[in-house]
């Protein structure tokens, strides 16, 4: 089901969040994830596919799978449209590794 913005429900509140109430809720559960699940978050939100990720990092693409679905609980995200979006805050941006 989509908004008469034809965005999905579910990212429409965080998109109309402003930045600092983004940095404020999500600071805390970034940085509850791990070194391989931020590396794997940062890579999800800019739209790399599990089987390519998997291959950039070395990893088998059921452990790409089972590490996303574990960063998909602690950020409290249910698509991956809402990974994106919190992965675009500029702010949170100092909790992520560079790659």
């Amino acid at each position: 089901m989509t908004n008469t913005n034809s965005k999905p429900l579910a990212i429409v509140p965080l998109l109309e969040m402003d930045q600092a109430k983004l940095v404020h809720i999500y600071s805390a559960k970034l940085s509850q994830l791990t070194k391989k699940h931020r590396l794997v978050f940062d890579l999800l939100s800019h739209g790399m596919l599990v089987k390519d990720i998997a291959k950039h990092l070395g990893l088998a693409e059921i452990t790409v799978k089972v590490v996303k679905a574990r960063v998909m609980v602690i950020l409290g995200a249910t698509t991956l449209q809402e990974l994106a979006v919190i992965g675009k805050c500029s702010q949170c941006a100092y909790i992520k590794p560079h790659l």
